[in-house]
């Protein structure tokens, strides 16, 4: 009889944590998207937003509702192609003068 107090104690203990740990999938997806939101609008405000990443946030957007594992991934996407245009602009800033001839 204790066994089993203890296994389920330690089962809701475990499933409850759990449950605390993942938010629901509607929260999941409008957190994704506005990460990849504020990317990209960094990104376009410095002018290095590459062309598909709107594309991309924009069909997240549409598909948050109906699909929401396939909206994440696309939000995700976007969030990185943002960050990755960010970093390839810093970069650029940081070596574009050993490329000029002297």
């Amino acid at each position: 009889m204790k066994k089993l107090f203890l296994i389920s104690t330690v089962t809701i203990a475990f499933l409850a944590g759990c449950a605390s740990n993942y938010p629901s999938a509607t929260n999941s997806v409008d957190s994704a998207i506005a990460n990849a939101q504020a990317k990209y609008q960094k990104a376009h405000d410095e002018m290095v937003a590459w062309k598909n990443t709107k594309k991309v946030l924009e069909k997240a957007k549409k598909l948050a509702m109906s699909d929401p594992k396939k909206a994440i991934a696309l939000a995700n996407e976007a969030a990185y192609e943002a960050q990755t245009a960010l970093d390839q602009s810093a970069e650029f800033e940081k070596t574009w003068r050993a490329e000029v001839p002297k």
